[in-house]
């Protein structure tokens, strides 16, 4: 009885953990523009972050062109500095499903 009752508790644990499940990023293979850039995929089980790099942004008036963005699973993904000055290609990195909507 106490064995059958171990197992339900380690069943349902589990479930609540999320145990066995791949986290989820958006991804785009080419740069895109960042609000279409919304592909789900389900990365591999060594990557732990899901990562946005941003690749161009308009810098002269009028300010209208959108963000290019590409976006990732990481399995070891490095944040840039968001203050760091002439980086050319910023990257932001989060480690929940589908964190990477958002620049930084």
């Amino acid at each position: 009885m106490a064995s059958r009752w171990a197992v339900q508790l380690l069943l349902v644990t589990a479930w609540s953990m999320g145990f066995g499940e791949a986290l989820r990023c958006y991804t785009c293979e080419q740069p895109t523009d960042a609000t279409l850039c919304k592909n789900i995929t389900f990365c591999k089980p060594q990557d732990t972050a899901c990562m946005t790099q941003l690749v161009t942004v308009e810098a002269e008036y009028p300010f209208q062109q959108r963000p290019v963005v590409s976006r990732s699973c990481s399995s070891s993904c490095i944040a840039t500095d968001p203050d760091s000055i002439g980086d050319a290609h910023l990257v932001f990195c989060c480690f929940r499903d589908l964190c990477n909507t958002e620049l930084g």
